[in-house]
């Protein structure tokens, strides 16, 4: 989507456009990049739980883990953010509203006030607090700290202002950017979990198949075909573009949804599978995939998928940062994927996509992905690992000096 920004409203307008549904407990990040003629636009946004835990975190230990993670989405001169919090708009209400729309808040709390009133102040300094840490981190890295807003359920303000001040979050949902997505056919959904890709139907699922149905190829022939496909697949990661979902439909040819359909069958392909197209894992550099003939890719993932030493250069279970943009690759190819995909194995690509989404610290899509492959079988290892560390709290090992609950 190309569309030009000039207000708050207008940002903020913009990104349940560009996430696909309105975040909650959440905090965005609208990173703009510089060309060479001074000129500047986005291409990126970037959604990560945020609650107070996550606050404290960075209060304690510093925002340099939120800074790795915009410098890994692409090349960054500026970042505005955006905390998607209802209990800081709830905290804020009772002020008086001004003629121009907004509203005016109390800047101090009430004499006597009750207990409920100071923690909310503690709070929103404790938010305000990790904000500061997260643009000195940026700062650091060149990165400027554009502005920072929190957005409630109705009203939404500037952090930095001390919650003072708020305007309308109507006025950014009609403002002329988001005015010009809508009319473009734009239409963010009210949930992720609209968000989950559903396979087509049983007929238009058979004509795909083009009199194939009982058709299987061995693991070794997906391993060849996915071999072939690499290079066109590695090459959408590179630039700050947009991922090319286009091109990445026109990838999935029958030849290579059914090589997909059989690396899915295996616990140890599935796992090779998710190395390759995490695009960082050390024994799967893209050097080495180029190079693959027929056979190679297929030698290469029966050593390392049954490996627990590269299982722990996985990406999840890695204490490296992820590389968001690759990684986001990898789900969007399983996603061209899955409404072609085989029911055999649906439940696997629909929990390889919770896993990738967990990976980036994102525990709402991944809830939502694990949770549906759960629907299809209740017993689902590989599902039921992610919905029950999401709902424990649990994070990627590269995140996981926070410890919180579900975004």
């Amino acid at each position: 989507m190309q569309t030009t920004a000039k207000t708050a409203e207008d940002i903020i307008g913009i990104v349940p456009h560009t996430l696909g549904y309105i975040p909650r407990e959440s905090l965005v990040a609208i990173i703009v990049g510089t060309d060479e003629h001074g000129g500047q636009s986005s291409a990126t946004t970037l959604r990560v739980d945020f609650d107070l835990e996550t606050a404290a975190h960075i209060v304690a230990e510093g925002g340099q883990w939120y800074s790795d993670l915009i410098a890994g989405a692409g090349t960054a001169s500026g970042v505005f953010l955006a905390l998607y919090d209802s209990e800081y708009e709830r905290e804020l209400s009772g002020g008086e509203h001004r003629p121009d729309g907004q509203q005016q808040l109390d800047a101090e709390p009430a004499p006597g006030g009750a207990p409920s009133d100071e923690y909310s102040y503690v709070r929103r300094d404790l938010i305000r607090a990790a904000i500061d840490e997260i643009a000195m981190a940026l700062g650091d890295r060149g990165i400027d700290t554009l502005s920072a807003w929190w957005v409630g359920e109705e009203r939404f303000g500037r952090i930095d202002d001390d919650g003072q001040t708020s305007t309308l979050l109507e006025a950014a949902a009609t403002s002329a950017c988001a005015t010009e997505l809508i009319a473009g056919g734009s239409a963010p959904v009210a949930s992720p979990q609209d968000l989950v890709v559903r396979p087509v139907s049983a007929t238009e699922f058979q004509h795909s198949r083009q009199g194939c149905e009982d058709t299987r190829l061995t693991i070794g022939e997906g391993f060849d075909i996915l071999s072939e496909l690499y290079p066109r697949i590695a090459r959408l990661s590179e630039g700050d573009e947009a991922i090319n979902r286009a091109a990445l439909a026109e990838l999935m040819t029958l030849p290579a949804v059914m090589a997909i359909d059989a690396i899915l069958g295996e616990k140890w392909s599935r796992d090779a599978l998710e190395m390759i197209l995490s695009f960082d894992h050390p024994n799967f550099s893209r050097s080495d995939l180029q190079k693959c003939g027929p056979g190679q890719l297929h030698l290469r993932a029966q050593r390392y998928g049954r490996s627990p030493q590269a299982a722990q250069h996985m990406v999840g279970l890695s204490d490296r940062a992820p590389q968001p943009r690759d990684v986001q690759l990898g789900i969007e190819f399983l996603e061209a994927y899955i409404p072609l995909g085989h029911p055999d194995v649906r439940a696997t690509a629909y929990a390889v996509i919770a896993w990738f989404e967990w990976s980036l610290g994102g525990s709402t899509m991944a809830e939502h992905y694990a949770r549906t492959a759960l629907e299809l079988e209740a017993d689902h290892s590989m599902a039921a690992l992610i919905f029950n560390a999401v709902q424990h709290g649990y994070l990627p090992r590269w995140l996981m000096p926070v410890r919180r609950g579900p975004g």
